[in-house]
């Protein structure tokens, strides 16, 4: 599922704890509602208040983590395609080809993240773009030491391009585990249920409470985004690669 159906469901699951605390808030008899239990159930809900704290900081911290990761990913995937190109225009004229190469790998890339392909896919049209540009380094025939330096050097700033490459489809699904998620809707849903069960009836108190379900939300929602950067509204930048096309571009 999306991040926004996540999002939505999540929404009716909290809310709709309210409307069961406010419907069995009508249903139960006096005693029931007393200052005794509004007590109990204040201290048991602290608890998972608690808890689902602790959750949504952790999913934050993960979420982040992943959204970061690929975000460097990018920036270092961006910064080697331009330091491979200036090597290969160290080594001469017979290195041009390969450059025209690594232009032409550099646009299918960033339109490749742009499209957001997943990682059962893993790019394999821009693999096989990246491994001919391997072959065709390999296959250059250096005339002196320094010709041979710049294509080790060459062949250094290339397998840097594949480690990113494999990072950012590391990092393509989602770094938040789905049971974990349904999990934390669960307790915020019965935590919003004692809201409603000693909420007073009146327009006000409930629209606060729609307020703070729409608010808590769009909270799981924005983890989620960042939890799965190519799957959702809020993506990366991938400014970082465009300059380097038209760096590419201007030589």
């Amino acid at each position: 599922m999306t991040s926004i159906t996540v999002g939505i469901a999540a929404f009716v699951a909290i809310f709709g704890g309210v409307l069961f605390g406010i419907a069995a808030a009508r249903l139960l008899p006096e005693p029931h509602l007393n200052m005794e239990t509004r007590n109990a159930v204040t201290i048991s809900m602290a608890v998972v208040g608690t808890l689902s704290a602790l959750v949504i900081g952790l999913l934050i911290s993960t979420a982040s983590t992943s959204f970061s990761a690929r975000t460097n990913a990018i920036s270092n995937l961006a910064v080697d395609i331009v330091r491979l190109d200036r090597s290969l225009a160290r080594y001469g004229p017979d290195a041009d080809g390969i450059r025209h190469a690594l232009h032409a790998y550099a646009k299918a890339k960033v339109d490749e993240l742009a499209a957001g392909v997943g990682g059962d896919e893993m790019g394999m049209r821009t693999l096989a773009m990246l491994e001919t540009i391997s072959d065709q380094i390999l296959d250059l025939r250096p005339a002196d030491d320094r010709m041979r330096h710049i294509q080790e050097q060459s062949l250094e700033f290339l397998n840097n391009i594949a480690t990113a490459r494999w990072l950012l489809i590391e990092n393509d699904k989602s770094a938040v585990p789905g049971p974990f998620l349904v999990l934390l809707i669960f307790w915020l849903s019965i935590l919003f249920a004692s809201f409603g069960l000693f909420a007073p009836r009146n327009a006000t108190a409930l629209a606060a409470l729609l307020l703070c379900s729409l608010a808590v939300a769009g909270g799981i929602f924005m983890i989620l985004e960042l939890a799965a950067p190519t799957e959702g509204v809020i993506r990366p930048s991938l400014e970082s690669i465009r300059a380097a096309i038209d760096q590419l571009g201007g030589h």
